[in-house]
């Protein structure tokens, strides 16, 4: 749910750079058809974000006794014995690969924070450059009266 909110940021993000920039023609560009397929795509990417390690992502396997005969002898490769249990029974983790705390961090938090800055860098832009075709405007309606 936090990477569902977090692509809605974007979402907004997106949507706000549309209306800015094309005021008129927002209406027909932003649907309310495409805006509910556009959340319903976001929430379809936040699963495919979030899933893998409910499926096993990478699941580490845990190895059995492996036995080797040398001559007479055998030898025995025993596992380790799990750590000591946690004070705290409660434990929330998934996984710790770090292919997915990678892919997960850039989907979830780096490209919709760097998605976000590009919108609102150019919704920045774009209300500068109103605010002086604006002001221009009303110097050159001064500037005819007088």
């Amino acid at each position: 749910m936090c990477t569902a909110s977090i692509l809605n940021l974007c979402a907004i993000s997106l949507d706000r750079y549309v209306a800015v920039t094309r005021p008129v023609t927002y209406p027909s560009i932003m649907s309310t058809r495409r805006a509910k397929s556009l959340i319903a795509g976001l929430w379809v990417l936040s699963f495919v974000i979030c899933f893998p390690p409910l499926v096993g992502w990478k699941e580490q396997k845990v190895k059995e006794n492996v036995y080797y005969q040398y001559g007479n002898y055998t030898l025995v490769s025993v596992t380790p014995s799990p750590a000591p249990p946690l004070p705290c029974p409660w434990t929330c983790e998934l996984t710790n690969d770090a292919g997915y705390v990678v892919y997960s961090a850039l989907g979830s938090f780096y490209i919709p924070m760097f998605v976000m800055l590009f919108f609102y860098w150019r919704i920045y832009r774009a209300a500068v450059r109103t605010t002086r075709a604006i002001n221009q405007g009303f110097r050159t309606t001064k500037g005819k009266r007088r």
